[in-house]
């Protein structure tokens, strides 16, 4: 995979990952469903923005 298509595609992630993020604060689920998940996207999140910033120091 290319550095511009690996860029691309963890970019994507990260979209779908705050929309995830978004939706589910909005929803009506429990808090502790919403804490728990919400934690573990924010923790995806923060790895896919860490690998984005080690890709772009390669260049």
């Amino acid at each position: 995979m290319t550095a511009s298509r690996s860029t691309t595609t963890l970019a994507a992630l990260l979209a779908v990952l705050a929309g995830a993020e978004v939706a589910l604060f909005a929803s009506d689920a429990a808090d502790g469903v919403r804490y728990g998940v919400g934690a573990a996207l924010a923790v995806g999140i923060l790895v896919v923005v860490a690998r984005l910033a080690k890709s772009g120091d390669s260049h």
